[in-house]
């Protein structure tokens, strides 16, 4: 199955990605969406001279994006398990490729930023939100849940990641206050 073929089965039907023999082609779809994601967000970061160029800076960003999803993938799962929905936190990774073709709009709208026709930001972060409020669907289709819980389980291990960020700038400052004096 080509992949445009996997991803206008899966737009038709997301339960489909939740049955055990997974039809043939959804794995790839899921894994190319990731590629193509960050392969646009790569070119918008690239526009703004954010990255490196080269193959192996977007080599780097592809293996955070897909560890990032990883692990967004398995804390909303068991976030779910603990709440007592039930789903796949392997079929939730796939998914969560799915939502990243969004980002390929970025390659467009930082063109015309660039060209300042756009804001650039603002429609930075409409993608974002986008891809935010994809990800809040997919997750009600995989789990059966209100999209309250849905978009609490996909901000939850952000916060997580942001506390535990700033506990390390907290000690961090502390320890050179402490070197200092």
């Amino acid at each position: 199955m080509n992949p445009f073929t996997a991803l206008e089965n899966f737009l038709e039907r997301p339960e489909m990605l939740a049955e055990e023999p997974r039809p043939a082609g959804l794995g790839r779809t899921g894994l190319l969406g990731y590629f193509a994601g960050t392969l646009g967000l790569f070119a918008a970061l690239r526009m703004f001279s954010a990255v490196p160029p080269g193959i192996m800076s977007f080599a780097v960003v592809l293996l955070f994006v897909l560890a990032l999803n990883y692990f967004l993938a398995s804390s909303i799962h068991l976030f779910m398990d603990f709440t007592g929905a039930r789903g796949g936190a392997g079929a939730l990774f796939l998914a969560f490729g799915y939502t990243d073709y969004f980002l390929a709009l970025l390659v467009p709208l930082t063109f015309f930023a660039k060209l300042e026709v756009l804001n650039g930001f603002l429609w930075f972060c409409l993608c974002f939100l986008l891809v935010v409020y994809a990800r809040v669907r997919l997750i009600r289709g995989l789990y059966p849940v209100s999209a309250n819980k849905a978009l609490l389980s996909l901000c939850l291990p952000y916060a997580a990641l942001g506390a535990v960020g700033f506990m390390a700038f907290v000690y961090s400052i502390a320890w050179l206050v402490w070197l200092v004096v």
